[in-house]
């Protein structure tokens, strides 16, 4: 996992040109302002999730991972609460192929996501994004980009 302010993204772009892309592709949006739905970016399978809702508590959460796609996360306005930990360390308590989603239990770490953060979620990354915390804002918005495991190595 990366997590990071935005301001330092460019010590990441060496890793892999979807992260650039990534960065271009919010610069170019307002997605304070735009509709839900999905945006294609370029046409090798790369996609941007804008998100809006209100952070809940971690019992009414569940821990996930992806075995297909990265998630790059950019938080826009808010703050929430990111659970994370090395899936190898969990219990897991299955996949869903047709959404790219493993369902695993255990212990997290949590780390405060606010306005200005991003952070890179690979496949062995669990995580539970959302979560309420006491500084937590009544509603975030953030864009979730999903980037093809094979896109990231380009």
């Amino acid at each position: 996992m990366i997590f990071d302010e935005i301001r330092h993204v460019d010590l990441y772009y060496h890793l892999s040109k979807s992260l650039q892309d990534s960065i271009d592709f919010l610069g170019s949006k307002k997605f304070s302002s735009q509709e839900s739905g999905s945006y294609e970016i370029g046409t090798e399978g790369m996609y941007a999730i804008p998100q809006e809702y209100a952070p809940k508590k971690k019992t009414e959460k569940q821990i996930e991972s992806h075995h297909k796609y990265i998630d790059i996360q950019f938080m826009v306005e808010g703050t929430e609460y990111l659970g994370y930990a090395n899936k190898n360390t969990l219990h897991c308590s299955g996949y869903d192929e047709e959404h790219d989603t493993e369902r695993l239990t255990g212990p997290l770490t949590f780390l405060p996501f606010r306005k200005g953060y991003f952070a890179v979620l690979f496949p062995q990354d669990a995580h539970m994004p959302g979560v309420k915390a006491r500084d937590s804002t009544k509603n975030v918005k953030k864009v979730v980009i999903k980037v093809p495991v094979g896109l990231w190595k380009k």
